[in-house]
């Protein structure tokens, strides 16, 4: 079972400003278990959970700065919770009026059975950008220099010779460093995976 999320006050004032990414990543580990849940409740199929889910973070991102405190016990989730419900509503609305233009669920089920074509480009951008997101998360866990070293040579593809003689550590130690900090990007992107 999955607890409603405690909000702490000061995360909602800073969430109206949206290029702060450390409260927006914030809020999303605190809300996404609890939106998927409360998507799920709400009838969505379990293969669109993921999408609405974007949706409904989407919709709060551009509304957190109308939401207003209207005094009462869980205010904010509250809204949270309307604004879920207002976009799986209009989500519903889309799926039945795109089943009944297509023909149905029948027809549904097809498009959705064809194989998606392969796009290297577009799985090499998601790539970057899991690690990215990734790196965001594990930053502070390492040596500033460490850390520099592996983003110069595997984010930025600069030669480690380079770096390791603007950094004035040797190419091994950043190796080693590259090692343990693939090896926690890796068990964090597991996480999100699974």
């Amino acid at each position: 079972m999955v607890s409603d999320p405690e909000t702490r006050p000061s995360l909602i004032i800073r969430l109206a400003d949206h290029t702060d990414q450390s409260a927006w990543w914030a809020f999303v580990d605190t809300y996404e278990p609890f939106l998927v849940h409360l998507i799920n409740r709400l009838g969505v199929p379990p293969s669109h959970v993921a999408d609405v889910t974007q949706q409904v973070l989407i919709a709060i991102a551009s509304g957190v700065t109308r939401w207003s405190d209207d005094g009462r016990e869980a205010s904010f989730r509250r809204w949270v919770h309307q604004v879920a419900r207002n976009v799986v509503i209009k989500f519903m609305s889309c799926v039945r009026r795109r089943d009944e233009a297509f023909g149905g669920s029948d027809a549904l089920k097809l498009f959705l059975a064809q194989e998606q074509p392969h796009d290297p480009a577009f799985e090499a951008k998601y790539e970057h950008e899991l690690i990215v997101w990734a790196s965001n998360r594990v930053r502070d866990e390492f040596a500033p220099t460490s850390w520099q070293a592996f983003w110069e040579t595997l984010i930025e593809q600069r030669p480690v010779v380079e770096v390791a003689q603007s950094l004035g550590i040797s190419a091994g130690s950043i190796y080693m460093s590259r090692t343990r900090i693939i090896k926690r990007l890796r068990e964090i992107i597991a996480e999100v995976m699974t």
